[in-house]
């Protein structure tokens, strides 16, 4: 009856407005699941339904399931609770793997992060390149972003293996060849500095002026190895480059004429002496060459030596030639006392007696 509206007194049958509205599912009041909101009115019938169940169909499916209980044959009871049995050491057993899963992630370290990679290894430094390597300077030189003093040094090292192979007659090939590569070495030193003053439109004497100081040393073993492979060629090399070796050795002795030990001086008379007198050849002038740079370095032998075998030879002049290798045997290196030695000993082979009393071109008259 408490379900039935017709039970509701007649006036009040519709749905009520507002406050007075029916409280459907909303537990109104005492429990009753419908009814009106207020205290009630006098003629007016309220259900109110008791029951520990709730609604009805839970009331109905808890009394159905303990009828079936009650109805249930012992066997099944006791299957039932053997399942139970078996049940609760099965949830015990899915809690205790979830809690160690659950502990096991929560104590799982941290994964480690990469070591970083080890830095790249630098290359091994390379090994100091002598100065006596002449082809290892040459690839220094390619290599450096500077490469004039590299190339500098290879043509000194080129110079030093030139005048040793002079020595030898058998090895005349050889001294050529770095001669040669002297030469290009000292060349590309000096050009790499003074760029400006190669542009071929200008003659030698104008373009050695505008080398500096800092490219005298290149200058002058350009024209000395330039003039050992020519001497080693012949005289036809020699004269036709008697010009820019010329100009070459000048403009050097005007920047650094001390330049190993009178070096300029030293090579510029060596060349006007060997040249012949139709090529611009001049003994006088070759002496006053020699003589300045005897005078700047006395006791460098190589002044001395020069003097006697370019100027005192062809001049004949057998006095200025004992008096310069005298100095020299007697002095303290022993290679150019050697040399000097060996043309003495040739005296008589180098002055015949008929020359020996003709004056000396540029020299003091007898």
């Amino acid at each position: 009856m408490a379900g039935r509206r017709a039970d509701l007194p007649r006036p009040h049958r519709g749905i009520a407005q507002g406050a007075r509205r029916l409280l459907r599912g909303c537990r109104a009041l005492g429990g009753e699941p419908e009814g009106r909101a207020g205290p009630a009115r006098p003629g007016e019938l309220r259900a109110v339904r008791v029951a520990a169940g709730g609604r009805r169909r839970q009331r109905r499916a808890a009394l159905r399931a303990a009828e079936h209980r009650a109805r249930a044959p012992p066997s099944a009871l006791a299957a039932q609770a053997g399942a139970a049995q078996t049940a609760v050491p099965q949830e015990v057993r899915r809690f205790w793997a979830a809690a160690a899963l659950l502990a096991a992630c929560r104590s799982a370290p941290e994964p480690q992060k990469p070591a970083p990679a080890p830095a790249a290894a630098a290359p091994a430094p390379r090994p100091a390149v002598r100065d006596d390597d002449a082809p290892g300077l040459e690839e220094l030189a390619l290599r450096s972003l500077d490469p004039v003093e590299p190339f500098l040094k290879a043509a000194r090292a080129r110079r030093a293996r030139a005048e040793k192979d002079l020595r030898d007659p058998e090895a005349l090939e050889g001294a050529a060849r770095e001669a040669l590569a002297c030469a290009a070495d000292a060349h590309r030193s000096w050009t790499l500095q003074f760029p400006v003053a190669l542009d071929g439109t200008r003659p030698a004497a104008e373009v050695y002026s505008q080398v500096g100081g800092a490219a005298a040393e290149a200058l002058y073993l350009e024209a000395l190895c330039s003039a050992a492979w020519a001497r080693t060629q012949g005289f036809t090399p020699l004269i036709d480059r008697r010009e820019e070796l010329t100009e070459e050795l000048k403009r050097a002795a005007r920047l650094a004429p001390d330049l190993d030990g009178g070096g300029p001086e030293r090579e510029l008379g060596a060349l006007l002496a060997a040249l012949p007198a139709y090529a611009g050849g001049d003994l006088t002038e070759a002496r006053k060459q020699l003589e300045a740079a005897v005078q700047r370095a006395p006791d460098d032998p190589r002044n001395r030596l020069a003097m006697a075998r370019a100027v005192a030879v062809k001049a004949q002049d057998r006095e200025l030639f004992e008096t310069q290798l005298q100095v020299v045997a007697n002095g303290r290196d022993p290679a150019a006392a050697a040399e000097a030695a060996a043309l003495l000993s040739r005296e008589g082979e180098l002055f015949g007696p008929a020359q020996a009393a003709q004056p000396i071109p540029g020299g003091p008259q007898k």
